[in-house]
């Protein structure tokens, strides 16, 4: 019977830590009702984790995570990883009583704003729990973007950034931000426009916060090179400090794009992971109860 126990102990730890390491599903729901499923890597750091969004490109879905080993590596570094299904992609399906048009396959400009402001709202909402349960440091995030993707995290990281704090304390300093949680951003084979949501605003207004990019494209795709090579003029790269580098643009000399440019080149997402680290691991920001004093 000892021996039993002991075995059926064994395996449910050996069960837990398997969970642990491919992430743990789960779906939270946007404010005009679609739900969004991700997979959820808990950090052991606690309330001084630092967290990282992988946002997967267009027809995609947060599978790729699986297939690629960033996700696994990140977590195994102690980040806390959360890897979305963006709307009309993977698991994330319109809701039942959604019109015509938000259940069509194709994607038009309400779906790339409810990326915007839903899906990645969403989980913002469920990040500031963990955080509020010190289970991460949301003030110490990145998001990971491929391709069609990228434009959404730069409209993204300019709401988040654009949100005023609660006016809950006599001085602005004093009182408790609702966003500037972004601190940098990994942008693979970026795509600067979609129906409905350009980036041109979204580079201008994050140029002067001091958040860090990094831009990756092959040199061999031109319309991706081009892109890579705007973003990194808008965002001030040209005219930054050399000692104090945020923004990056690396070339890759394969033709590919994307997720299969990842896979094929490892030592890029080796490349994300060290500028993860630097710039958003090493940013000094403890925790803080992010509550307002007003509630």
């Amino acid at each position: 019977m000892m021996a039993f126990g002991l075995s059926t102990n064994v395996a449910v730890s050996q069960d837990d830590a398997k969970q642990k390491a491919e992430g743990v599903p789960g779906v939270v729901t946007a404010a005009d009702g679609w739900d969004i499923h991700y997979t959820y890597w808990e950090s052991p750091m606690g309330k001084e984790a630092p967290v990282v969004i992988l946002l997967h490109g267009k027809g995609q879905a947060r599978l790729i995570w699986k297939a690629l080993p960033l996700a696994k590596e990140l977590a195994k570094k102690q980040f806390a990883v959360i890897a979305v299904d963006l709307r009309k992609h993977g698991e994330s399906k319109a809701p039942e009583n959604a019109s015509v048009q938000a259940k069509s396959e194709k994607l038009s400009k309400f779906d790339y704003e409810g990326m915007v402001l839903g899906d990645l709202e969403a989980i913002k909402k469920f990040l500031y729990a963990e955080h509020q349960a010190q289970r991460l440091n949301m003030r110490k995030l990145g998001v990971v973007a491929i391709d069609m993707s990228a434009a959404i995290a730069l409209n993204w990281t300019q709401y988040d950034w654009s949100k005023t704090p609660f006016d809950d304390a006599p001085t602005f300093a004093a009182r408790t931000p609702r966003g500037q949680d972004v601190q940098a951003l990994a942008l693979v084979s970026p795509v600067d426009s979609l129906s409905g949501v350009g980036t041109i605003k979204a580079t201008r207004f994050l140029r002067p916060t001091g958040i860090s990019v990094l831009l990756m494209s092959s040199k061999k795709v031109s319309s991706d090179t081009r892109t890579a090579t705007k973003m990194y003029s808008q965002l001030g790269g040209s005219q930054q400090d050399p000692k104090n580098k945020r923004i990056f643009n690396i070339g890759s000399d394969i033709k590919l794009t994307g997720s299969n440019l990842l896979a094929r080149q490892p030592q890029l997402q080796a490349g994300i992971q060290k500028f993860l680290e630097d710039h958003v691991m090493k940013h000094v920001a403890p925790w803080k109860d992010r509550k307002s004093r007003l509630e």
